[in-house]
Formats: structure tokens, C-alpha cells, sequence
């Protein structure tokens, strides 16, 4: 077995950097093969600053065409984890005979790979190639050590986290609207932010006015290890990515806002699946985030959220889609033959 393999991977403010994060968590399974990353253009220095990147050689995009990149390395599977892509980068690959995988795209480029994976979409067309939903979503291994939370009637601590980068910083604006309430019921609230977060400082100052000597709300930037910081809580405020699964896993319901409209197709953050949901908050409506706040502050309310996270199961997803991507390059000929 062998072969050569490639991530195509962007990660920047506006779309967050959970798809440097998959990729590289994926890149780890993938031993018996030779693996390297190309970094979008507009994605800066993202993929080198990740601890585990230190293993792959990465690249950063040099020509005006990105295909040109991706044939110049000379990969047997290009693995896009970038979004939307084009008919324009697509068919160059095809042409070359190179075997195609891309995450979270809608773009007109899907039609040409041979596996597409959008996991935080609900069901889409239904074709043999496309894997759509939750079952496809892939746990890092951190969450499988993790400890669970059992509920607790009243609630104690409240986790605040938006993601890698929060563009739109909801974190501050969701502190802002919630820690009074939280300081006049006495609930702990612990504030994640991601390496691509810009308003460090402005949140730093304003937890310092709120709370000086930090005996309620506490923050913490950049973070290997999210697990620990969901252990221990009774829900959560975040956005629409990734993040929810890692909540359901955890048995932990939460408050969901979306940065964007392409936010807002991330089905899997509903109530029937114990989120509440508010939608595409621009403006932000920290009214609504209130409201909702006070909801899930009763417990059998919060109980009734946090049920209907127990039928999920995760576990088993990253070994299956691993496998799924690498049957490739094992199966001769490749192509979509691997899903019939």
C-alpha cells in the first residue's frame, strides 16, 4: 500500500479554521501513506502554527491558479477542505487522472470528485458519492477519553466558546448580555477562545471590568484540549460548526448562533437534536440570547435538550470515513467504484 496524498486546505477569519483542524486530524491516520498539506493563499501561516503540522510538509499556494499547486507536488488523492470549489480548479485534477475528495462542498466543482463529505449539511441529493450528515462527522480522539456530563438540576457552569476565529465576535457580545445574569445566580462561566480570535484584548479589558478578580468568568485563548473544557458543563452558547457535535458527544445541550447564512444550512443544531437554535444573528439580538438563556436555566426544560443528545454516537465515524477515502487508492481504478 502506498501512495501520495494531498490536503488542500483554507482557513481564515471568515470561515473559521475547523477545516485546518479536520484535515490535520485526518492527515494522523493515515501512516502508511505519504502526506502533505497546500495552504490556501488568503490562509496565511494557519496550518504551520498547529502543533501537529509539524509532522506534514506544507506549502503555501504560489501560483494564480491553485491547480496549478496541486498538480506541481504530484499527488495520487487531493483531499479539498476549502468550501465551495470551482468547475475551473476541478477539472485539471480530473483530467490528470487524480482521485478527488472534498469536504463541506456545495460548489459547482463537487459534481467532478469522486467522494464528497458534508457532514454539517443535512440530506442533499442522494447519489452514491455524496455522504451527507452527522453520521459522517469525525470525533477528534481527545473526546474519547473524555468524561461525559451527567445533568445536574441546577446549573453551575456555562461554557461560551465560537469557534477558531468568532469574525464576527459573538463571544464578547454573548458575555456582555449573559454575565449579569449569571453573576446574580451565581453560574461560573468559562470563555474559550480559538488562535484565530482578533478581539483577544478588547474581551480581556472587558472581563476585567465585569468581573476583577475573575471569581465567576474566566477565559482561556487557543486551547489543544477542548474536551476539558466542556467537561463540566451544564450548557453551552456557540456557533453552528463542528462544535455541536463535539457538544452531543459530550451530552452537553446548547444555545446556537450563526455567524452567516451558510451557517444557517448547518441543520444538526436544532431543537429535535438538543440545541436551541436562534439563527443568523446579524445584528446581534441579545434579547433573544437572554430568552434563551432563561430557558435553558430551567431544568426540566434543559433536561428535555440535554435526552435528546443521547441516540448520537460519533465514535465509530472518523475510522469509517478514513477508510472510506483511503479504499481509493486500494481499490484499482479508484473513482467511485469504492461506494456502489
Amino acid at each position: 500500500m502506498g501512495g501520495n496524498i494531498l490536503f488542500v486546505v483554507a482557513g481564515y477569519p471568515a470561515i473559521g479554521l475547523g477545516h485546518i483542524y479536520r484535515s490535520l486530524m485526518l492527515a494522523g491516520e493515515m501512516k502508511d501513506f505519504k502526506v502533505s498539506f497546500l495552504c490556501t493563499r488568503e490562509s496565511g501561516t494557519y496550518v504551520a502554527d498547529h502543533p501537529a503540522a509539524a509532522h506534514f510538509p506544507s506549502f503555501m499556494q504560489q501560483n494564480d491558479f491553485l491547480w496549478q499547486d496541486v498538480l506541481a507536488i504530484k499527488p495520487d488523492l487531493v483531499i479539498n477542505d476549502m468550501l465551495d470549489t470551482s468547475t475551473d480548479y476541478m477539472l485539471p485534477l480530473k483530467q490528470h487522472g487524480l482521485r478527488l475528495v472534498n469536504f463541506e462542498d456545495e460548489g459547482p466543482g463537487a459534481a467532478l470528485a469522486d467522494i464528497v463529505i458534508n457532514a454539517l449539511y443535512g440530506r442533499g441529493e442522494s447519489a452514491p458519492h455524496l455522504l451527507y450528515g452527522h453520521e459522517n462527522f469525525c470525533l477528534r480522539d481527545e473526546f474519547l477519553k473524555a468524561r461525559r456530563n451527567l445533568f445536574r438540576p441546577e446549573a453551575k457552569r456555562i461554557l461560551i466558546t465560537f469557534g477558531g476565529t468568532d469574525f464576527s465576535d459573538f463571544t464578547r457580545q454573548s458575555v456582555d448580555a449573559l454575565f449579569e445574569d449569571c453573576r446574580r445566580d451565581e453560574l461560573s462561566v468559562r470563555v474559550v477562545a480559538g488562535p484565530g480570535y482578533a478581539h483577544k484584548q478588547a474581551l480581556l479589558e472587558r472581563i476585567e471590568c465585569l468581573d476583577p478578580g475573575q471569581t465567576l468568568l474566566s477565559f482561556t485563548h487557543a486551547t489543544n484540549i477542548m474536551s476539558v473544557e466542556m467537561e463540566n458543563a451544564d450548557f453551552a452558547v456557540c456557533s453552528a460548526g463542528r462544535t455541536v457535535y463535539e457538544l452531543a458527544h459530550m451530552r452537553i445541550p446548547g444555545i446556537v448562533l450563526a455567524h452567516h447564512k451558510r451557517e444557517d444550512m448547518h441543520r444538526f443544531a436544532r431543537p429535535e437534536n438538543g440545541f436551541m437554535y436562534l439563527g443568523v444573528m446579524n445584528p446581534f439580538r441579545a434579547a433573544d440570547l437572554r430568552a434563551a438563556f432563561r430557558r435553558m436555566q430551567n431544568p426540566e426544560e434543559r433536561l428535555l435538550f440535554r435526552n435528546r443528545l443521547e441516540k448520537f454516537d460519533f465514535t465509530g465515524n472518523k475510522t469509517r470515513v478514513v477508510n472510506t477515502i483511503l479504499d481509493l487508492l486500494r481499490v484499482p481504478g479508484g473513482g467511485q467504484t469504492c461506494m456502489s
